[in-house]
Formats: C-alpha cells, sequence, structure tokens
C-alpha cells in the first residue's frame, strides 16, 4: 500500500506506540526507514536498543528519549536530528487532555 500510494504522490502517516509493531514485521521495518519525516517521543528503556539500532541514535539521542517530558522527543527529517518540543494549543489541549484533573 504505502510504495503503492508514492506512486500517486500520495502521504501516508503511521503511529504507533510500540516500535515493533514496525519492526517486528517484514513490512514495517521499510515503512519506518524509508519515510522522509519521523517523530520519537518517551521511550521506554525496553524499546530504546531496537530504536538506537534503526535510527542510528547517539547515546544524547537515547538519553533525551528516555528522559522526555510529554511532548518532547526527536524530530528526524532526512538525515538531520533535532530536539522537539509540542505545545498543543488551548482549543487542541482542551480536546485532546486526557488529565481528569485539568
Amino acid at each position: 500500500l504505502v510504495k503503492r500510494a508514492r506512486k500517486y504522490n500520495l502521504g501516508i502517516t503511521t503511529i504507533t506506540q510500540d516500535v515493533e509493531d514496525f519492526v517486528g514485521s517484514s513490512y514495517g521495518k521499510p515503512i519506518m526507514t524509508n519515510s522522509s519525516i519521523q517523530l520519537l517521543l518517551k521511550q521506554s528503556s525496553a524499546s530504546i536498543d531496537v530504536l538506537q539500532n534503526v535510527f542510528k541514535l547517539t547515546e544524547q539521542e537515547k538519553y533525551i528519549l528516555l528522559n522526555a517530558a510529554v511532548g518532547q522527543g526527536l524530530f528526524f527529517a532526512g538525515t538531520e536530528h533535532v530536539g522537539i518540543q509540542v505545545i498543543a494549543s488551548y482549543f487542541e489541549d482542551k480536546i485532546i487532555n486526557t488529565n481528569p484533573n485539568k
């Protein structure tokens, strides 16, 4: 599906909370590694080594992903990696926040 979509200049957005959904599949890994951009947010220690191998993370990048706060992570565009902080607008926060104390 992804290769076919590219032929027609379509974009595909894939999201997962478990990196194994992609790297554990013969179809998933090429989707992940051939994407033009990736956004990695906070990661568990169980998945960080897999991500380090796939994305060639530095020790500093591993540290960032293991210790990231909500909305913080790494943004990948081509071979460039940069830290990122995503801040929801007031409206976005109202419709997506799951914190019962807010």
